[in-house]
């Protein structure tokens, strides 16, 4: 790699929208044969600039050079025609195309007669796989796919297309750890046909497994940018927020539990799990922590009502429950944000008021008629008391941050009085500031109002933070329970990946 080899320049980049200035005077480059990782807070400037380098804004100042080329407005067919690919996080595959006809949707091979060539679609995909050696039916439907494959259709639909540059959005925010692996090894591959890569993630280790260069963004301004060996953690989340980490030690006091079980599970097998006990007491923060694959959501999916259990009892207040259906686990007062909170937590198309109050509407209710007044102050006290970043409650959803969407979710449980709430994943995809939000609405909701949470976590870290006790999940069973007071990181590790309490 040429050190003054530049693909890509982005030189005094402003982009301003009314009342805002999203990008101020940003410099930006990328090497030939480079991982150039881009990070930054929600809302300091991330997206704005890869959208103006993707075309689908125009820049009010500045320049962008590109191969030796200096770009014009011309939107974002032609950049792809340049060379340059956006992964974004939401994968824009075809459900119900192959993966050969996903890869080249946007220009299919054609044959003498101008029919698609269709031996040519999967001979060149197949082709594709075995250069960056994945392992795929190029003609399986993507629907049949694991996320880490869709992924990587995306990566070959990119290659396809003549990409000299890639970037990636928030690539393994679903991904497990093997196929995290997967995706390294795709990177490295690509790294060493020359193709170039701009990396954003907000797991700030993997910047330090597939980087060479980090730069970081605060309030639409370019902060800095440095080699990933000259950077450790704790200095980017010092760049990223303006404010000087302070070392965090595990808490030495012991959880105070009251003797109120509210939730219980007693030998509960379904068909992924088998014989699983836990306690979930009022007021406590229990966390659930395995690989993925380990069983963790397959638990929480049998007291939610998603799945049967086929053995054993779920206690619900010393009561035997079997829900048929998460409305029933609703009426009895179990809310459940999912990992997926754009496809299953929220209605992104609706507004922010309309998704609190859609499980919690008859609350809502003055006789038969919807009573608007308290609509609007009950969801104006949640945007208020959850630090809501939205313009208005009649915004809508989906174009706030992920962090944002994340306490619209909150508050649609809280506006159903929920006793228990089962969280899976609550910070993936958030910035490290709003995750010390979500941290501290999780801790407020079961410390100071009694709410009983469940939190499952891919970050160890996460739950060390807030739990008051930890189980620990490998291959559909229960494997140990740490206490807060005596947790070991290294024990808890061990038994996620081996399956062995020692």
């Amino acid at each position: 790699m040429q050190e003054t080899d530049n693909i890509l320049e982005m030189r005094g980049i402003t982009k301003a929208f009314p009342g805002v200035k999203a990008l101020d005077n940003v410099d930006f480059s990328v090497r030939r044969g480079e991982v150039h990782c881009l990070i930054g807070a929600n809302g300091a400037g991330k997206s704005t600039l890869m959208k103006v380098l993707s075309g689908a804004y125009v820049e009010d100042e500045g320049e962008i050079i590109f191969d030796g080329e200096v770009l014009k407005p011309h939107g974002t067919l032609e950049r792809k025609n340049k060379g340059i690919s956006i992964i974004y996080q939401e994968l824009s595959l075809f459900d119900e195309l192959t993966v050969g006809e996903n890869v080249f949707v946007n220009a299919y091979p054609k044959t003498p007669l101008g029919t698609v060539d269709w031996k040519k679609v999967y001979a060149d995909t197949q082709a594709l796989a075995d250069k960056l050696n994945i392992d795929i039916d190029v003609r399986a439907k993507t629907s049949d796919l694991n996320i880490g494959h869709r992924q990587l259709t995306e990566i070959m639909k990119a290659l396809a297309s003549d990409a000299k540059l890639i970037v990636m959005d928030e690539p393994s925010s679903t991904l497990s750890k093997n196929e995290f692996e997967i995706l390294k090894k795709v990177i490295e591959d690509l790294n060493a046909h020359g193709v170039s890569i701009i990396f954003i993630s907000h797991h700030l280790e993997e910047l330090f497994i597939v980087g060479h260069r980090v730069t970081v963004m605060r309030d639409g301004k370019f902060v800095v940018c440095k080699p990933t060996s000259e950077l450790d953690e704790d200095m980017l989340v010092e760049y990223m927020t303006g404010a000087k980490v302070e070392k965090r030690e595990l808490s030495k006091e012991k959880a105070h539990l009251t003797d109120e079980v509210v939730l219980e599970l007693e030998h509960m097998s379904n068909s992924k799990v088998k014989d699983i006990s836990l306690k979930l007491h009022k007021g406590e923060i229990l966390g659930m922590y395995g690989l993925v694959g380990a069983g963790r959501t397959e638990t929480i999916r049998s007291i939610f009502g998603v799945d049967p259990y086929t053995d054993g009892k779920i206690l619900l207040n010393g009561r035997q429950v079997r829900f048929r259906s998460p409305a029933e686990a609703i009426k009895n007062k179990i809310g459940m944000m999912p990992e997926s909170r754009k496809t299953q937590g929220l209605v992104l198309l609706l507004p922010v008021w309309e998704n609190i109050t859609m499980v919690a509407l008859k609350k809502f209710l003055k006789g038969k008629v919807i009573d608007y007044k308290k609509i609007d102050e009950r969801c104006n006290d949640y945007k208020d008391s959850l630090n809501i970043k939205t313009p208005s409650i009649k915004t809508l959803v989906g174009s706030l941050s992920g962090g944002n969407q994340q306490k619209v979710i909150f508050a649609k449980w809280l506006a159903q009085d929920s006793d228990i709430l089962i969280i899976d994943e609550p910070t993936q995809g958030i910035d490290v500031m709003v995750k010390s939000e979500i941290y501290k609405i999780i801790t407020r909701l079961a410390k100071e109002e009694g709410k009983s949470v469940i939190v499952i976590s891919s970050e160890l870290d996460e739950l060390l933070t807030v739990c008051d006790n930890i189980m620990v999940m490998y291959d559909g069973k229960q494997i140990m329970t740490a206490q807060k007071g005596s947790f070991e990181s290294d024990k808890i590790l061990q038994a996620s990946l081996t399956g062995r309490n020692e």
